[in-house]
């Protein structure tokens, strides 16, 4: 549901898609402002959760759960990156989502964000795609060490990244690399 803005003002519900440590930040600070917060995720007992009004706990690929749960909210937020892009155009179909999904779908995997940035004249660290052995090595001789070596989706925090500080860490660094 592509709908025009909408003002959404302190006492109205706010559904959160994610349910960790900065949906729990952010449920405090809409809390604090006057909002309530729903929250849904596949787990229970969320540090979101644990401050939200309600949290309902159900899998992200349960459309008819994201369905109800995004009848009953003003706003759709997610609070990672990682949250299916379907699950956000379910939840688009009874409520809007900010940001919309297009945002979603460039910032769930490194390689499409980093080019979107570029493409807009952004300034990013200098980074390659890596598709072989073949393609690290010629990104090694030409960028040089150190390099951290990122998996393109499903990475947060530090995971799905390695940091190669020398040639010798090149072949185990591949070899975990999913």
């Amino acid at each position: 549901m592509n709908q025009p803005f909408q003002q959404i003002l302190p006492g109205s519900a706010i559904g959160v898609l994610g349910s960790g440590q900065l949906g729990r930040m952010f449920a405090i600070a809409a809390r604090r402002m006057g909002y309530r917060v729903h929250t849904f995720s596949p787990e229970s007992d969320t540090p979101t959760g644990q401050v939200a009004d309600v949290e309902i706990s159900a899998s992200y690929q349960d459309l008819d759960a994201v369905r109800r749960f995004a009848q009953g909210v003003s706003v759709v937020t997610f609070e990672f990156e990682n949250v299916p892009a379907i699950t956000a155009q379910a939840a688009a179909e009874f409520a809007p989502v900010r940001p919309g999904g297009m945002v979603l779908h460039t910032t769930q995997n490194r390689l499409r964000e980093k080019l979107f940035l570029a493409s807009h004249g952004l300034p990013v660290t200098p980074f390659r795609k890596i598709e072989s052995p073949q393609d690290l090595q010629a990104a090694l001789d030409e960028l040089g060490f150190p390099a951290v070596l990122k998996t393109a989706g499903y990475g947060y925090d530090g995971k799905g990244q390695i940091k190669l500080t020398s040639p010798e860490q090149v072949v185990s660094a591949l070899a975990s690399v999913p």
